[in-house]
């Protein structure tokens, strides 16, 4: 519990007088909570020492209609308080977690799979928002609950049979807490279970299309199948703990019954209590019933927080390794980037995929990047975006570091269109404003025409305002390819970098776009990586890159006249036209 306090101190300090509210309303609630029994019990012995008369019946009457109206109006009040808490904490904590997930960098996403992240700002901050909410209730009115009807039952009843009937209870709180902490480690290997199950859905989702293009919908739900039976045999175990508290706890209870009744019933022989003390005894000994097993699932809530802490903790205490510092400067164009003796390897890989490269970029040039498959193309130029900090040598932008710059600006200075276009359940337009938001409709539509996009928007039900569906599933991959460039695009940046994002257009639309990236971005900086020759053709430089070295580079004249790989695939690919 001191755990939960720890790690949720700042908003209880933010939210104290709502607290302190709530927790008058549950010491209210909780000695209003007594009052029927006694009422009832001090009526049974009026009646019985013919004492009742009709203003003491209208007062009891009254009284016994009132409690429940002033119980009613409290607990409406503390219900709605601690909603709208509840609420305000899961907000606030999701929130911050997510928006550590936005801080973090590309190794980060290598060490976690989506579905454990996913299962983290769900089922886990649930969790911990559950406790923490119902904490106070929980404690305070259980808690309290049980101390003002043992206090009240010694003090009005008899101390003797209150210490004869409950001591065997505390019994039931011993072995729950044994319970407790045995069952603590299969809560963790559930929830890990449980995000594996998460991501297998995940990835059966995003699929879907692959999935049944070779026909292995039976195969794929055998996965999950499995996945699922995982996780209800890892709950099973939680079970198994939990079947153990419930009947134990009723034998004992049962138990403090039959004392109660047995030492009662002597004590009324013995004119040491009456029989409506003894009726309001075993009212409260009923009351009880109710606190003390709730406070079994404070437990059980306090056992699954205390795992859900340490698993969103874990996530809030990683920190990037690519981060700004106090001293960042800010950039907002360039003249010349320099690669220096780059080498890169990626942080679970043993050998580098990029070695020793020297490039010089100035500002206005085209840079085309050719090479096998795997040579390492894509991730040579995503040193430019700062996903990670280069393993050797450096990169330096006018003569200063990359990492000396602030990674929103470097960013923010490049349009990146990815091999793999990530598209939104959003319209076509406002896929292409993410780019930039504030965008006029004029720019829009220049986008638009540069990506030649223009010509698909007949065909679209909705023109701008048709939705792509999730991952773009209702385009063609070489209208998600437009798409994408169409987003680079509207942002103007000061460094394009197409990789690989032309091979899905046919060669007309290739021609159109590249002609209109050489009339729209003359003074911009473009960077193409591509397969086909005829997207870099009249690049500034060809960079050939083979094995993650450069092993050749020029122009595509100079490179036709050179024996090596440019020289071989061109002949090549003219050869297939």
């Amino acid at each position: 519990m001191k755990k939960i306090i720890k790690h949720l101190s700042w908003f209880i300090q933010a939210e104290w007088k709502q607290y302190t509210i709530m927790f008058i309303l549950l010491v209210g609630i909780s000695i209003i909570a007594l009052a029927p029994a006694k009422v009832l019990g001090e009526a049974i012995d009026v009646i019985v020492s013919s004492r009742l008369t009709k203003d003491r019946l209208y007062f009891l009457a009254g009284l016994l209609l009132l409690i429940p109206v002033t119980r009613y109006g409290m607990s409406f009040v503390y219900n709605y308080m601690v909603t709208k808490e509840a609420q305000k904490l899961a907000y606030q904590l999701r929130q911050k977690y997510l928006k550590h997930l936005f801080n973090m960098d590309s190794k980060f996403y290598e060490m976690y799979e989506k579905g454990d992240l996913i299962s983290r700002v769900t089922s886990d901050l649930d969790a911990i928002t559950q406790a923490a909410t119902s904490l106070l209730e929980g404690i305070i009115f259980n808690v309290g609950l049980i101390l003002f009807a043992i206090l009240v039952m010694g003090t009005t009843i008899s101390w003797k049979l209150t210490l004869i009937s409950i001591t065997i209870m505390p019994i039931g709180i011993t072995i729950l807490n044994i319970v407790r902490s045995k069952k603590r480690k299969y809560i963790k290997i559930h929830r890990e279970i449980y995000a594996d199950m998460t991501e297998k859905v995940l990835e059966s989702v995003e699929g879907q299309k692959t999935i049944r293009a070779y026909v292995q919908e039976e195969n794929d739900l055998k996965r999950q199948n499995e996945a699922i039976h995982k996780d209800i045999e890892s709950w099973r175990y939680i079970v198994k703990y939990e079947n153990w508290f419930t009947p134990m706890f009723e034998v004992i209870y049962g138990i403090a019954y039959i004392l109660a009744f047995s030492f009662g019933t002597f004590y009324i022989i013995q004119q040491e209590i009456t029989l409506g003390g003894l009726i309001t005894f075993v009212a409260y000994i009923g009351q009880l019933y109710g606190p003390i097993t709730s406070i079994s699932g404070i437990f059980t809530q306090i056992n699954n927080a205390h795992i859900s802490i340490d698993r969103f903790e874990e996530i809030m205490k990683q920190s990037p390794e690519v981060h700004d510092e106090s001293d960042s400067l800010n950039i907002i164009e360039f003249n010349e980037i320099q690669f220096k003796n780059v080498t890169f390897k990626y942080p679970f890989d043993k050998h580098p995929v990029i070695k020793n490269i020297d490039i010089n970029i100035k500002k206005g040039q085209t840079i085309g990047i050719v090479g096998p498959t795997g040579a390492g193309k894509s991730t040579l130029i995503r040193q430019l975006l700062r996903e990670f900090n280069v393993s050797g040598g450096s990169i330096l932008i006018d003569g200063k570091s990359i990492e000396a710059y602030k990674i929103e600006d470097i960013r923010n200075l490049v349009g990146y269109v990815p091999q793999s276009h990530i598209l939104f359940r959003r319209s076509v337009d406002e896929n292409i404003l993410i780019g930039k938001p504030n965008a006029t409709s004029q720019m829009l539509d220049k986008a638009v025409k540069l990506a030649d996009f223009e010509k698909d928007l007949m065909f679209l039900h909705d023109g701008l305002h048709t939705m792509v569906g999730e991952s773009g599933v209702s385009l063609s991959g070489g209208q998600k390819q437009r798409l994408s460039i169409a987003r680079a695009l509207i942002k103007d940046p000061e460094i394009l970098i197409l990789d690989d994002s032309l091979s899905a257009v046919d060669a007309k639309t290739e021609d159109n776009i590249i002609n209109h990236l050489k009339e729209f971005r003359k003074g911009k900086t473009n960077i193409i990586v591509a397969h086909r020759f005829s997207a870099i053709h009249d690049a500034d430089v060809i960079l050939v890159l083979e094995s993650g070295q450069i092993t050749q580079r020029g122009t595509h004249h100079e490179l036709i006249r050179q024996e090596g790989w440019y020289k071989t695939q061109f002949i090549e690919q003219m050869t297939m036209r």
